[in-house]
């Protein structure tokens, strides 16, 4: 059942905390130390609804995990002995389990289906199926694009693949297909998208060669895998929220402890530097797979506009809705382009974003690839819809501090895909603001 929520916050925010752990790093962190063969912790992952799925189907392959409040210890057979399930593999609202999986199960040899919601059931799977498909994958859609995937066993060879879309999903499933051949692959992007599977194959000592935009797996390269624990760091994608919505209120002051801030995940640190806002970085530790940060920001008004554009929008990816609300803020016109990614994830997030916070009397123009952004204000509340987006759940709960009146929105249980614990946080600074 889908629940609305009356959001009634209000500045300053104040105070310290955590985000957290990394979506994108946990689903990966499940499927490598479930590849591996032995006993593994993952500490401080992220126990939203996504990563859930991705353990679910581990259990089906023949997984031992256990989940704990921070912490999931993996006790695996390894792949070797994974067996064949007797069920359709449910992905929920994943699109990362999805596509990685696909990927995955193709190079295991695995006869399985993959399936989802009926939001995944909406999102192309071309993109994933073609490169797989030149690895000699057997691997099928409805329409040769959507869910559900049907795979079968199959020599996977390698390739070498010019990325059409920056898209890290995609390069993930042809990497993780491709560590199951005797052939080495290539893959060569366009922009650089996020290198989490890169940095996470190295950690678990997969060998991986990275030279700019070109990275090249070996053959036979998951025989070297090895049990390793791993320290996830607070997913930026999250801590993006609070940075947007401690610059947008009056008075706020805060500070996130422990941020990733993987160069090829850290687009929206650039985007408030250019934007002139009050931020720092402080406690910067390179020592472990992924850097991380303690990120302090402080109320900025008069904001500089901005233009995010090629290289930069790869790197936000996920944070351009509340970037956008953000940029509602700026002392002139902003304008988003080069993001037509953004029209395939779990809503058209484009139309979306320019939807909802018109309805409150923000003035976002939606284009082919992006938003034009005009300086606006929260006119008068009016019940919006997540439309089970939980990035545009949460941006509607921040734009909400530019409101005197609480703000209903419906649907804001979607938030849990990500970051179950929103609200109390939210709450929590605006208590110590008080």
């Amino acid at each position: 059942m889908s629940i609305n929520e009356v959001i009634d916050i209000h500045g300053p925010l104040r105070g310290e905390i955590e985000v957290p752990g990394d979506k994108s790093m946990t689903h990966r962190a499940i499927i490598l130390t479930s590849l591996a063969t032995g006993k593994s912790t993952i500490f401080k992952p992220l126990l939203g609804e996504d990563c859930h799925r991705t353990i679910e189907i581990f259990k089906l392959l023949g997984v031992e995990i256990t989940v704990d409040d921070d912490s999931i210890i993996i006790n695996s057979p390894g792949y070797k002995s994974f067996k064949t399930p007797h069920q359709v593999l449910y992905t929920g609202n994943s699109g990362t389990t999805t596509r990685l999986l696909a990927g995955l199960l193709s190079g295991l040899g695995i006869e399985s289906v993959l399936s989802g919601d009926i939001s995944i059931g909406k999102r192309p799977m071309n993109r994933v199926l073609k490169p797989l498909l030149k690895m000699n994958a057997k691997i099928s859609g409805i329409d040769n694009n959507f869910t559900p995937l049907i795979i079968k066993p199959s020599t996977i060879k390698g390739i070498d693949y010019h990325m059409e879309v920056a898209s890290a999903q995609v390069k993930s499933a042809i990497l993780f297909a491709s560590i199951f051949s005797d052939e080495a692959t290539t893959v060569t992007e366009n922009d650089v998208s996020r290198n989490h599977t890169e940095t996470m194959f190295e950690h678990f000592n997969i060998p991986i060669k990275v030279n700019g935009k070109t990275i090249q797996t070996s053959p036979h390269a998951v025989e070297h895998i090895e049990t390793r624990d791993f320290h996830v760091p607070g997913d930026i994608s999250s801590a993006a929220f609070f940075i947007v919505a401690a610059l947008i209120t009056p008075g706020s002051d805060i500070t996130i402890h422990n941020v990733g801030i993987n160069p090829t995940r850290s687009g929206i640190i650039d985007i408030v530097e250019q934007m002139r806002g009050n931020i720092e970085l402080n406690h910067v530790v390179t020592t472990g797979a992924e850097p991380t940060a303690s990120i302090h920001v402080q109320y900025t008004p008069n904001l500089k506009s901005i233009m995010i554009e090629r290289d930069l929008v790869p790197r936000a990816i996920d944070e351009l809705p509340v970037v956008a609300l953000l940029c509602t803020q700026a002392s002139s016109t902003c304008i988003i382009r080069d993001a037509e990614e953004l029209k395939v994830k779990e809503t058209n997030r484009i139309d979306t974003t320019a939807d909802m916070l018109g309805m409150l009397g923000f003035d976002l123009q939606p284009t082919h690839d992006g938003l034009i952004i005009r300086p606006s204000e929260f006119k008068a509340s009016a019940t919006v819809d997540s439309q089970t987006d939980h990035r545009i759940g949460m941006m509607l709960a921040v734009a909400s501090l530019l409101s005197s009146e609480p703000l209903t929105i419906e649907q804001f249980d979607a938030i849990n895909i990500s970051f179950p614990g929103f609200l109390p946080k939210l709450k929590l600074l605006e208590n110590e603001g008080k």
